[in-house]
């Protein structure tokens, strides 16, 4: 298959020019001078190019849960089996895909042991029993949100299922061996960091959320293998303003050498503020998000409960809350992928003022696709990369990476851009 008469987005730039051919779930840049006979050619008609977006951290949409099952709107509550775990993880797939997915790892939450270990089971399952489709080949492993954060940073997390961070601990919950990324704040001190150097060892990636450690735990944190910031900003991200310690997790996350996670729905994150951190940090650094909860890509639903913690949706669905606290306290997003990019690209072009910085110009368009491109892709990959290498060929539009790719249009103007997908192929299979 060739695809012709697009605009690639690389890191570098825009290219106009070349054509993407895809061969065994592979991709190579050629001349359009190359065409061969027997190739299906597909014409872009000036369309955009973008490597396959990755779900880096999220737990469900379309009334599933990875972590609590399927939500029963009639009897207010979820429901669990295996059938409805393998129904609602290909229903997952297919929503997700819509939005520009094409790679994804399903995220838990502070619940019960053995609730983590069930929906890892399913997992395996799916993938297993899938394994020659595309669907099967859309989750890349599980993240472990949960299980070992800061009691005192809860946020939409319940501390009754929060322990201490203990390699039995993590090697029972990890049965399956589907476990990519976990959350280990370094709050724990000595025992956060023996496990970090432990998860490390066994190719995991390691990041921070949910967390009020000191810079000078964090800085032992990443000695010992510590790459990235879990919904930074959010969870809540503690911080130090007097001169103790090196200061607080805000002030490490800005100062040490470590990637960041952003939720770029609009509520969990103000747009100055995810400014003000492009202000701060190389934007190789930072990976968009959704941290998007079952209740993503639904309708209808106004209030539940999930492990002991109340949810109510905003009545005009634009985000869900923590019913006891308010607003003030999120509980995951409402966010799918393609939306986080165009938020993400309208921030970048848009002049905005600041808070700690007076003004924030705006930045030129191609340059801020770019940009937002590599931020819900490349830069997940690379963070990704770092401990584990299996089969993470994505991320990018090189030859020889998989054909993971998102073919769109970009409507709108400087400052308010929306991404309309075209289509979406993962591992070269055209889904949409």
């Amino acid at each position: 298959m060739r695809l012709t008469n697009g605009i690639l987005c690389l890191e570098t730039g825009l290219k106009k020019g070349v054509d993407i051919v895809i061969k065994n779930e592979k991709i190579s840049l050629e001349k359009p001078l190359n065409k061969k006979m027997d190739e299906q050619i597909i014409d872009l008609k000036g369309k955009y190019v973008f490597p396959g977006f990755i779900e880096l951290h999220t737990h469900g949409a379309g009334l599933f849960s990875f972590y609590a099952g399927r939500y029963n709107v009639k009897k207010q509550r979820f429901e669990q089996s295996s059938e409805i775990y393998q129904e609602g993880l290909k229903q997952w797939a297919n929503l997700r895909v819509s939005t520009g997915a094409t790679r994804l790892y399903a995220s838990t939450a502070a619940i019960p042991l053995e609730k983590i270990k069930f929906a890892l089971r399913e997992l395996e399952k799916f993938i297993k029993q899938n394994r020659d489709t595309w669907e099967g080949k859309f989750y890349a492993g599980a993240m472990i949100e949960g299980t070992f954060i800061n009691r005192a940073n809860q946020g939409a997390m319940n501390p009754e299922y929060v322990y201490e961070p203990e390699k039995s601990i993590f090697d029972d919950i990890n049965e399956t061996g589907l476990a990519r990324l976990v959350n280990v704040p370094p709050d724990h001190g000595k025992k956060s960091v023996k496990l970090i150097e432990y998860l490390v060892s066994k190719g995991i990636s390691v990041g921070a959320g949910h967390t009020s450690a000191t810079c000078e735990q964090f800085k032992e944190a990443v000695s010992a293998g510590l790459k990235y910031f879990i919904h930074f900003l959010n969870g809540p991200t503690g911080n130090l303003y007097k001169s103790f310690y090196g200061g607080g997790a805000l002030e490490a996350a800005l100062t040490l050498d470590i990637m960041l996670e952003l939720i770029v729905d609009g509520y969990h994150v103000a747009p100055w503020y995810i400014r003000e951190v492009f202000a701060r940090k190389e934007p190789s650094d930072i990976m968009a998000i959704t941290d998007a909860v079952f209740v993503s890509q639904t309708k209808g639903i106004k209030q539940f409960e999930c492990d002991g913690i109340g949810g109510t949706v905003d009545s005009k669905h634009r985000y869900v809350y923590v019913t006891k606290t308010g607003p003030t306290t999120l509980y995951g997003s409402m966010a799918t992928i393609d939306r986080v990019f165009s938020n993400l690209l309208s921030y970048l072009t848009r002049q905005m003022p600041g808070i700690w910085h007076t003004n924030h110009p705006a930045m030129d368009f191609e340059k801020a696709l770019c940009i937002t491109s590599s931020c819900c892709s490349t830069n997940i990959v690379r963070m990704i990369k770092k401990n584990h290498g299996d089969d993470l060929n994505t991320g990018e539009l090189k030859d020889g990476k998989f054909a993971d790719l998102v073919i769109a249009e970009i409507k709108g103007k400087p400052g308010n851009y929306a991404l309309k997908i075209d289509s979406v192929f993962v591992r070269g299979q055209k889904i949409i």
